[in-house]
This record gives structure tokens, sequence and C-alpha cells, in this order.
């Protein structure tokens, strides 16, 4: 039975459900004070309406009057940007209470971890602001922040504390206080069996693929990285889990699908 990373979703919920731990990787990632977690509730479950489209939040949290959802995305996501649209329209609705007015929506951050560029501009960090397209100069603050790292660019951070987060999330170095105290969690956790299995029984088939994709890469197999790549963000936006989950597990039908799909 493998380990998991920080990098699984498992791990990423329980390891940040720790309000020190979260409330340090919230301060590293925007350069902020992050007062006292006053919850953490990880996968949280939102739908906006009846027929909604469910959505799992790694980690959401709280404090003073900010809201958090910090997302862990190891696997190329093709459309990042309506997703994180989605997933702030349910922060909205599960902070706002029924017959409170808009004033009273706290300001809020959805932040999602990549372990690639998800933006491809090679930055280290993106954060996304609304403007006015006729003048940049015009911000509408409406208090919702979206961030986008891109731990792949981890080198150039514009500070050692992200940089050295960053790393970790890239490469699994522990260096700094925040990736060591990531690191110790995450040891700690893989030395029970019980869980390990369990959390590697709820992980979809498209995080199986991740392991293949990362061991291509530690391999240095970079155009075989590539294909993955491209293979399971295909799978992923077309429904096919099915098809993740069958060639998670058997190489033959995963060199059939990449031929089928001209990789």
């Amino acid at each position: 039975m493998r380990d998991l990373t920080i990098r699984d979703w498992p791990m990423f919920d329980r390891v940040v459900r720790d309000p020190k731990v979260c409330a340090m990787m919230l301060e590293t990632i925007l350069g902020i004070e992050v007062g006292h977690i006053e919850y953490i509730d990880d996968e949280h479950t939102e739908k906006p309406s009846l027929h909604g489209h469910g959505v799992r939040m790694d980690v959401f949290a709280k404090a003073d009057n900010k809201v958090y959802d910090i997302e862990m995305q190891a696997v190329r996501e093709p459309h990042i940007a309506r997703r994180m649209r989605y997933y702030q329209a349910c922060m909205d609705t599960a902070v706002l209470k029924e017959g409170e007015d808009f004033d009273r929506l706290p300001e809020s951050y959805v932040i999602f971890i990549c372990d690639y560029d998800a933006l491809e501009h090679d930055l280290p960090r993106y954060t996304v602001e609304r403007i006015c397209r006729e003048d940049e100069g015009i911000l509408l603050e409406e208090g919702s922040h979206w961030v986008i790292l891109n731990a792949s660019a981890w080198d150039k951070a514009p500070d050692e504390s992200l940089s050295l987060l960053l790393q970790y999330v890239h490469t699994g170095r522990a260096e700094g206080d925040l990736a060591i105290t990531l690191d110790e969690q995450v040891r700690l956790a893989n030395t029970e069996e019980a869980w390990k299995e369990l959390a590697l029984g709820f992980m979809t088939p498209e995080m199986d693929m991740r392991v293949r994709l990362n061991a291509a890469r530690e391999e240095g197999k970079t155009e075989e990285f590539d294909r993955f790549q491209v293979l399971i963000a295909k799978l992923t936006a077309e429904g096919r889990l099915s098809d993740l989950e069958v060639v998670a597990n058997d190489p033959d039908a995963l060199n059939t699908l990449m031929v089928e799909n001209g990789l």
C-alpha cells in the first residue's frame, strides 16, 4: 500500500484540518495576518439550489470576518476558472443566512494550490480581482479574492516562505517551518494503516492516475508525463471516470486509450 502525499486530497484535508496549520498556510499564501480559525469543515458540501451541482470543498475555514476555501489541485483541471466561480457561489450561499442583507457577506478567498501552471504564464501565484475593463484603476470591491498557486514555479515565488511551501508540494522536500510541520503530519498519518486504506479507497480514479503522472515525471519521462496530463484532462472533461478507473490499474488499457486519443 503506497503512502499518501500532501497532494492527495484525503491527506491534504486531514493535515490542514489543524487550525494552526491552516492559519500558517493562509498567512504564507496570502501574506496577511490570519486570526484564530473558528472552525474548519473539511469536505464541506454545498448545493446552491435543489437541482444544483454538488461540490466537495477540501477545507472550508472561517477566521474573524473572512472565509476561506483551500483546494489541492494536483491533476490538471481544464475548467479551473469556472470551477472557482462555482465554489465562490457555494461559499456565499453557505455563509449568507436567509433574510440577511448582501452587506453581511464576509470577505472571501478561494485558493487553488495547483501542482502545475493552470494559467500558463509561468507565475508562482496568480491573484485574480474584478476590475473595470474601461478603466483598470476601478476595482469592484465586492470582497471576493481568487488565488491560484503554481507549485511547479516554486523557485520564482516572491518570498521564501511561499517558495518553500510550493517546493514541498511539488517535490516533497520539506524546508522551513510550515513545510516541516506539514511533512511531520503527513508521515504520522501514513503510519495509520487503517486510515490510509480508507483514504485510498475514497480517492477517485482521477487521483490514482496522478500516481502514474508523478512516477513518469520523477523518472524524467517528460513526454509520457505530458501525454498523461492531456489524457486525464480529456477523460475528466468528458466525465469518463469509469475509463480512468480502468486505465489506472491496467497498463495495456492505458496504452490502448492513448492510441485511441491520438496520444
